[in-house]
């Protein structure tokens, strides 16, 4: 009985070792197929433009997929498309259009080339796209470029990745969208300039601060709640501010001057520095005896605003802090 079965498992390995034989491994496991690198939405999310540069560049990137380098080259071509940007709206936003995802606007980007190869034994290209002018682009709106393999003019392809959507992120020295960031109130006052009815307060909450351009910033006037912040488009344009950062203070390298300005209607005046609200960006380093440093981005502010013609000026003396690593920024 031992020997039968010891003679049949000799003939399934042999048919084993024949049917290996016949199959084509550099066909079937190892296949060259150009494809659009993106995550499993199909958007590719991973780049950021700096807005401190007057022009920057992020890039479409094509890659070769297989276990082996080619020896031969490939060429890649793309075209613009919009399957993927309606999808994203339909998707995300239904009938809402007043939430949809825009397009990048033809003035905020150039694309050189939308032709390429993928050279033999190299594994991808990158096809530049140089932006430009984001300061234009709205904060509370998110931008796509959308680009889709041309079948005619590209070598084999896998179409379940031949389409991909480039998110368009912005980032300065003091805030960036790829994800909200928010500066803490500390040792912050809001002053209700009414002779009647004087008010004080003291906010203990947070301040979301968006990238603007290069060296400026927007965040709401004071501690006024705008609720869901997807739905509160007009009450961000009424009741938010712009600083714009500027050159070192002749006291502190760490320091720069901030000018405060309205950020669309709202009235706001800057008001002369007092105490530590001495209308600067600062970047303040706190050392416990132990020698440990924690640093944090600070706005040291002093303005004066109101909402509406009849309503009192709100004077604001406010130290926005948000701690940060240097080592972390440098990566």
């Amino acid at each position: 009985m031992k020997n039968s079965i010891k003679v049949i498992y000799g003939v399934m390995l042999g048919l084993a070792f024949a049917s290996c034989d016949s199959y084509d491994f550099e066909q079937e496991q190892y296949q060259n197929e150009i494809n659009l690198l993106s995550n499993s939405q199909m958007i590719y999310d991973r780049q950021v433009a700096d807005l401190t540069k007057s022009s920057d560049t992020i890039y479409v990137v094509a890659a070769l997929s297989g276990t082996n380098n080619s020896n031969q080259t490939f060429n890649v071509a793309l075209v613009e498309a919009d399957s993927l940007f309606k999808a994203y709206n339909k998707s995300n936003f239904d009938i809402d259009s007043s939430r949809f995802a825009r397009m990048l606007p033809e003035e905020c980007f150039t694309i050189p080339n939308l032709e390429m190869q993928i050279p033999a034994g190299e594994s991808q290209v990158k096809f530049p796209i140089y932006v430009q002018n984001l300061d234009k682009l709205s904060p509370d709106s998110i931008y796509f470029l959308n680009y889709k393999i041309d079948p005619s003019k590209t070598s084999a392809f896998n179409p379940e990745k031949a389409e991909v959507l480039l998110r368009i992120y912005k980032e300065n020295e003091f805030s960036t969208t790829v994800e909200n960031v928010y500066y803490n109130y500390t040792s912050s006052y809001i002053i209700k300039l009414d002779k009647n009815d004087p008010e004080t307060r003291r906010p203990t909450s947070s301040n979301q601060v968006f990238a603007l351009g290069g060296n400026s910033v927007r965040m709401m006037a004071g501690d006024e709640t705008f609720g869901n912040y997807n739905a509160a488009y007009n009450q961000l344009n009424a009741k938010s501010i712009k600083v714009v950062i500027g050159d070192q203070t002749s006291q502190n390298p760490l320091a720069r001057t901030v000018t405060v300005e309205p950020y669309k209607d709202l009235d706001v005046v800057q008001m002369t520095p007092v105490d530590m609200y001495d209308n600067t960006f600062l970047i303040n380093i706190i050392s416990t005896p132990d020698g440990r440093a924690t640093y944090y981005k600070e706005f040291r502010l002093h303005y004066k605003y109101r909402l509406s013609d009849t309503s009192p000026y709100r004077e604001v003396k406010a130290v926005l802090r948000m701690e940060y690593s240097p080592r972390a920024e440098l990566l």
